[in-house]
């Protein structure tokens, strides 16, 4: 079976195109239509082959678009939209007469695609849309190096990357891809910067001036693009506009409050940050020093030691001379005893000296005192009950005292004797 086979199967504007016939045997005449059918007002031409081969024209033919072939074929240049639609082939060959039909389409190029973007310097949280410029063609979008954030959205034809509310994440390089049954075109990659802060404000530096030293603080803050910067130092606003604040010599009059005012340019956003920086002197710190304060310790825990060990001593000294002190006590001194035993001489020499006057005295007084006697027996007995054991330990006492008083009143004695 014949048929008509277009090469190349998707020919574009202003490209070209053959309409081959299949048919290897020998042909007598092949006449082309363009149109719904094969009468004169759609008739392009007819082809006789053979030693001298003649071509008549139709109504549609133009010579600077078609040529025929020896075998019947149809080659079509400088294709526009307008040579797309159906055409058909009268075939007379030796074996069979045929009519044959095929539908043309022409395809548009595509073209490199472009892309837009709805804002330069897009704002975090703001909306933003990407758009890609081709021509009949199915649109693909992609990110260099990772995946198109799921919050985005497309538009109907896929030619709009739509971002409801772009974030900082969302920056990077984008791509379209264009795409028919032809041809498949990539768009140059289009950078996305999203303009965002700035951040939480933060000064890095030293909370104290050194008179005499440098003092250098630091501001910082996240933020696209790079943010402006104001220092203040106690309100007084300061000459510098960079991230950094300077002092090579510093006084003590430079402490205070020191402000960064840190404001994006394109967001319009800002954010401060201030440290409090106070004067102090520090002193240097050196192997002397170190080595002065390593013995200060040492001396001062050896004397917590001695003092330690001393009051130890002192309190095992107390101690013992405490046991001691109760050892003693608890002997017997015999002087009392002695004592006792010492005065019946007294009493008898002093008996001695007055035997009158004392006989005199009992005789003169003998009732008195034996009713005396009489009255109180009771209570004499009972006291003497009552303090038997004190009037004998009492005694006992003190023997070692009384034997030496002895010994001195018989000295004394013997020096009576001696005189008279």
């Amino acid at each position: 079976m014949w048929n008509i086979q277009p090469i190349p199967q998707y020919p574009v504007i202003n490209g070209s195109v053959t309409l081959s016939l299949g048919i290897e045997e020998l042909i007598f005449t092949a006449s082309w239509y363009k149109g719904p059918n094969a009468t004169t007002p759609y008739y392009i031409l007819a082809y006789y082959p053979g030693p001298s081969p003649i071509t008549i024209p139709g109504p549609l033919y133009n010579t600077r678009n078609f040529i025929v072939f020896s075998n019947g074929s149809l080659h079509i240049r400088d294709l526009q939209i307008t040579d797309g639609g159906n055409y058909i082939a009268k075939i007379l060959a030796v074996t069979q007469e045929d009519k044959i039909n095929v539908t043309l389409t022409v395809y548009e190029p595509v073209t490199k695609p472009e892309i837009t973007a709805s804002i330069t310097q897009p704002r975090e949280n703001n909306m933003f849309t990407l758009t890609c410029d081709t021509s009949r063609a199915t649109i693909t979008w992609t990110r260099r190096g990772t995946s198109i954030s799921s919050e985005t959205q497309l538009s109907e034809n896929n030619r709009t990357l739509i971002f409801p509310s772009v974030q900082r994440e969302d920056s990077g390089e984008y791509k379209c891809e264009a795409q028919n049954l032809v041809i498949k075109e990539f768009s140059e990659p289009y950078t996305v910067t999203v303009a965002y802060g700035p951040d939480k404000a933060v000064i890095e530096g030293p909370a104290y001036v050194r008179p005499g030293s440098s003092i250098t603080l630091t501001c910082s803050a996240d933020s696209f693009p790079p943010p402006e910067y104001q220092w203040k130092v106690n309100d007084t606003v300061l000459e510098e506009k960079t991230n950094k604040y300077d002092t090579s010599n510093a006084e003590i009059e430079d402490q205070g409050i020191y402000t960064c005012v840190v404001r994006n340019p394109v967001t319009l956003r800002t954010a401060t940050a201030f440290v409090y920086v106070t004067a102090e002197f520090i002193h240097e710190v050196n192997e002397n020093s170190i080595g002065l304060g390593l013995g200060l310790a040492f001396a001062i825990i050896l004397g917590v030691v001695l003092i330690i060990g001393s009051f130890c001593l002192y309190r095992k000294f107390v101690k013992k001379r405490r046991n001691e002190s109760s050892e003693n006590r608890e002997e017997p001194i015999p002087i009392y005893e002695n004592f006792t035993a010492a005065q019946p001489q007294e009493d008898f020499s002093y008996m001695a000296e007055q035997p009158q006057g004392d006989s005199s005295y009992m005789a003169e007084q003998p009732q008195e005192d034996s009713s005396y006697m009489e009255a109180q027996p009771e209570e004499e007995s009972s006291y003497m009950a009552e303090q038997p054991q004190e009037d004998s330990s009492y005694m006992e006492a003190q023997p070692q005292e009384d034997s030496s008083y002895m010994v001195s009143r018989e000295n004394v004695n013997s020096c009576s004797v001696l005189q008279s």
